[in-house]
């Protein structure tokens, strides 16, 4: 018995073979593995990178700091030889010595000149609201008074804020006449730091801070200041936009944070400098360098899978060819199964008729012998 030939319609699944799992695996691993490693090599070299710069710039403002320090050293002694203030103070005449101060202060770049008589009071003075005011307890006053040299202090003022002050006496034929008092500028140079993501500050011999981009800093030592920050200083903000950054070491930590600390020596008294900086700049650029790696890999990714899509493509259409065949041969052995029903039911219709005949034949003969019987005489 013929049977016949039915075919799956339903179209075979797209499964990507077993061994271009592997290479796909083999690929995924490998992206893995190069983005770790490119991540701390990358790391290590943008923190080392970070790291001398900051060194750099330490050593820049440490130098731009001890020079503005020893610029001013010099003027208390130039001043102190000066004939006309000299002679202001032996005359008790000052008409005019404010005045000649002020024209000094623009070349100096000092942040303010005073002339104090022997009494400590202020007889001249850069800033007007000044004159007449009595210093004679003040340190600077009386350590230059006992000093034959320059004089050196550190006041720190209500506001928080720490002047620096050179002062020297004044000597003239009939013994010391006053002290002149030259206040310098520093504070220019935390304006400057500020402008910069790195928190900066400066210690004098005993771990004081007495220069910091935070004001709240002053007057605290670093551990106190670091244990006291306040969540809203301009660092801090700082820190937080650089999101957590744990696979780099900590030199300190700034509320929980970590930081980079880089310290250096200033030629003066033995303060210190210190800065903290943030690793916005290494995160960035290792973020940049290892987000091109991901994308690189990811159109390999991509070109691998098109490829084996593409064989799966052509797979499915060699099937659907050959589903086609099939089901073109089935409808031609249905055709030839029916052909064949039919001639065989043509011949069974012939072999039925042929035996009726065969029977009418018969019949017929015997029908004629008994009539041919029935006609003979007895």
């Amino acid at each position: 018995m013929t049977t016949s030939v039915r075919p799956d319609p339903t179209p075979r699944p797209r499964t990507i073979p077993w061994r271009a799992r592997l290479v796909l695996a083999g690929l995924f691993l490998v992206a893995v593995v190069v983005v770790l490693t490119t991540h701390r090599l990358l790391t290590d070299r943008f923190t080392e990178n970070t790291r001398n710069r900051a060194e750099l710039r330490l050593l820049l403002y440490s130098g731009n700091l001890l020079s503005e320090l020893r610029q001013n050293a010099i003027v208390p002694q130039l001043l102190a030889r000066d004939p006309a203030l000299i002679s202001a103070l032996g005359s008790q005449d000052y008409a005019r010595s404010t005045q000649r101060l002020i024209s000094f202060l623009d070349e100096i770049g000092a942040a303010s000149l005073a002339l104090l008589d022997k009494d400590g009071r202020v007889v001249a003075a850069t800033e007007r609201t000044r004159l007449g005011t009595n210093l004679r307890q003040a340190p600077y006053f009386v350590d230059a008074m006992r000093a034959r040299d320059t004089v050196f202090k550190v006041l720190r003022q209500e506001a928080g804020q720490f002047s620096f002050f050179y002062s020297r006496r004044i000597e003239g034929s009939s013994g010391v006449l006053g002290v002149i008092l030259v206040e310098v500028d520093l504070q220019k140079f935390e304006s400057a730091w500020a402008g910069i993501s790195d928190a900066v500050m400066v210690t004098d011999s005993e771990g004081v801070i007495v220069l910091a981009t935070e004001p709240r800093w002053r007057g605290l030592t670093e551990a106190e200041a670091l244990a006291h920050e306040p969540a809203d200083s301009a660092i801090e903000r700082a820190i937080e936009a650089t999101a957590d950054w744990t696979a780099l070491p900590a030199d300190a930590y700034l509320s929980g944070q970590a930081v980079m600390r880089v310290e250096g020596r200033v030629a003066f008294r033995g303060w210190r400098i210190a800065s903290f900086t943030t690793y916005a700049t290494v995160r960035d650029k290792v973020n940049g360098y290892i987000a091109l790696e991901i994308m690189g890999f990811a159109i390999l990714m991509a070109l691998a899978f098109y490829y084996l899509n593409r064989r799966a493509t052509s797979r499915m259409m060699l099937f659907q060819r050959e589903s086609a065949e099939l089901r073109a041969l089935n409808a031609r052995l249905q055709r030839e199964i029916a052909e064949r029903r039919r001639v065989q039911e043509t011949l069974a219709q012939a072999e039925q008729t042929l035996q009726q005949s065969s029977k009418l034949a018969v019949l017929g003969e015997m029908s004629a012998a008994v009539s041919h019987e029935l006609n003979q005489p007895l």
